[in-house]
């Protein structure tokens, strides 16, 4: 019953509307979501109103409160929020403000919302990519964005160039502001803290082996490019194209045969019986040698005079049907002679057998 049924009214999982809100404001910015979705399961564990103890992190991403106001500002007008972008001005020393309380306090509960915060996660990344590519001079991985996403661009710059220079220094004493907030970061169970360089893996391990997708894209465009370009089918199988055959039987390079029984076809052999010498030099000129060299053309009256005559071989042919199987034996001859005797039996009823299906 259940192995034939197509019924609509299939029980489906639902999705997860925290990770469907991720999924498009990955799509929307342009931002690997293996990295945001990871981003936020480190931050949040995907619970959208996840509050920090230690500082005014808040929401599925955990931003700041300076952090939010910045990347609203600057990135609101191009996601529908203007009017709040908009309402985000500078104090004059360095930190954004809100004039008014009641729009300042619904800007920052936007950090609550799973498909605001994804697309405002998705363009913070953008842009902290941009300025650390800037900065360091190559492309960034994602444990250096995430990095980028607690320290800010400018603090994960640093931390990264003291990792390669000064990688036992204390990073509590670079990040005083940050170390506070988040201890369990710059100080170990004991209370010691952590090193730049501990701290730079503690970061960057929980998004390894994931690829940003600017990498990416840049990884499959340097492949395209180094990808030689097609052969076509008749150029290949043209007359003194070895390497397109070659390429046929190869799987280690475009010079290794895939067996030595194909390496027997494309060398000539330089030794052999006498009676197979002829049929292999006749095979070799129709095969590419390991020298790059085929030929398919006769040979030409020189090389038939200099190429010794194949020998022909006479084989027995097989013995022919003994004589004595052709006389009957005498038992069938004698039988042969008589006349069909009469039987006396009466003949059968099969009745029986028939109605039944039994047989005797």
């Amino acid at each position: 019953m259940f192995l034939f049924s197509t019924s609509s009214a299939r029980e489906t999982t639902p999705a997860n509307p925290v990770v469907t809100a991720i999924k498009q404001g990955a799509d929307r910015t342009g931002t690997d979501f293996d990295y945001l979705l990871k981003t936020a399961q480190r931050e949040s564990s995907l619970t959208p109103e996840a509050k920090a103890r230690t500082s005014s992190a808040t929401g599925l991403f955990q931003f700041i409160e300076q952090t939010w106001l910045s990347i609203v500002r600057q990135e609101g007008p191009k996601q529908g929020l203007s009017a709040y972008a908009e309402a985000i001005s500078d104090s004059g020393n360095g930190r954004l403000t809100v004039a008014d309380p009641q729009m300042r306090e619904a800007i920052l509960q936007l950090r609550n919302d799973p498909k605001v915060s994804a697309v405002m996660a998705g363009a913070l990344t953008q842009r902290n990519g941009e300025q650390l590519a800037a900065t360091l001079g190559r492309q960034p991985h994602a444990g250096e964005l995430y990095i980028a996403h607690v320290l800010g661009a400018r603090g994960a710059s640093d931390l990264i160039r003291t990792a390669g220079s000064d990688p036992d220094r204390a990073a509590a004493r670079d990040f005083p502001e940050a170390a506070s907030a988040n201890r369990s970061i710059f100080f170990d169970k004991s209370g010691q803290p952590r090193s730049v360089r501990q701290v730079y893996a503690l970061l960057a391990s929980s998004h390894a082996g994931t690829q940003v997708a600017a990498a990416s894209v840049q990884s499959a465009q340097t492949a395209q490019s180094a990808e030689p370009p097609p052969v076509p089918i008749a150029a290949a199988l043209a007359p003194g194209r070895a390497k397109g055959l070659i390429g046929l039987f190869s799987t280690e390079g475009s010079r290794q045969p895939v067996s030595s029984a194909v390496a027997n076809l494309w060398t000539t052999p330089r030794s052999g019986v006498a009676s197979r010498q002829g049929a292999e030099e006749g095979a070799s000129r129709y095969f590419p040698r390991l020298d790059g060299t085929a030929s398919t053309a006769p040979d030409t009256a020189e090389e038939a005079a200099t190429r010794p005559a194949p020998v022909s071989v006479v084989a027995p042919l097989p013995p022919g049907r003994p004589r004595d199987l052709d006389k009957p034996a005498p038992a069938q001859a004698e039988l042969a002679g008589r006349p069909a005797a009469r039987s006396r039996r009466a003949p059968l009823d099969l009745s029986a057998f028939m109605t039944t299906g039994r047989r005797g």
